[in-house]
């Protein structure tokens, strides 16, 4: 996928540049290429060269407590959130632990998709205690297409907290590849996010998958013997050009 780390629109190198670059013969370079075609990531234009037709890979930090819409949608509104689904729902054993409720607890459902210029990115299914947050079954004046950190902050009155993140691989099922707009068995980066109040009481379990040709994880790994230094501004970015992360 690193034929892919360019901006939308830009023209992919040559062939004889991508056999130096990454030491394949010919051959491989253009059964991925034939590959890319398929998915749609790729043109191929009579003349001109071959061009990429998805954006490039978002770098997203995950130093701070908050998601890819705040980072990305800070500089330019690129993130689409959009609720697919949400329902009431009592919870598995599983989820109560997660959200510290008693098994059978009330909880409600959400479905999000998340597009980055239209082009699928993720799909999450969220979990929120019924208490206080059944309101969103009820209350059609509430944005549901949007941060989950923004909506949870504005039902609980007050900033999140921390956030627990696990990240982890799968491959794509039916479903997921049909949502994403990706071949079954493609690589998805998954998380998941147990979002904490500020006290620490859970306010979220969510479980996402996101196409692993798109987003790319960052975090500062600190030295205990460095002396401290100043932190990069948080946000999230889309690489052009450069595929060294």
């Amino acid at each position: 996928m690193e034929v892919l780390r360019t901006g939308s629109r830009d023209a992919i190198p040559s062939e004889d540049t991508l056999i130096k670059k990454f030491g394949v013969s010919r051959g491989v370079i253009r059964e991925v290429l034939h590959l890319l075609r398929e998915q749609g990531l790729i043109e191929r234009v009579r003349g001109a060269g071959t061009f990429v037709l998805a954006p490039g890979p978002i770098l997203h930090p995950v130093d701070e407590s908050r998601d890819l819409a705040q980072d990305v949608n800070s500089v330019a509104p690129r993130i689409a959130i959009r609720c697919r689904a949400v329902s009431p729902q009592t919870c598995t054993a599983f989820t109560a632990d997660k959200l510290a409720v008693p098994v059978d607890s009330s909880v409600v459902i959400m479905e999000s998709l998340t597009t980055l210029d239209g082009y699928p990115v993720s799909v999450r299914t969220a979990f929120l205690p019924a208490e206080p947050f059944s309101v969103i079954l009820d209350d059609p004046h509430i944005d549901l297409h949007r941060s989950p950190y923004e909506l949870i902050s504005q039902i609980i009155g007050q900033p999140v907290g921390d956030t627990d993140l696990e990240i982890s691989c799968s491959n794509a099922d039916a479903l997921t590849a049909d949502l994403l707009r990706v071949p079954v068995g493609f690589a998805l980066l998954d998380t998941s996010r147990v979002l904490r109040a500020v006290d620490g009481t859970p306010l979220e379990f969510s479980i996402s998958h996101a196409r692993a040709d798109h987003l790319v994880f960052t975090h500062v790994m600190k030295s205990s013997a460095a002396p401290a230094r100043a932190s990069s501004p948080a946000g999230a970015t889309v690489r052009y050009g450069d595929p060294s992360i």
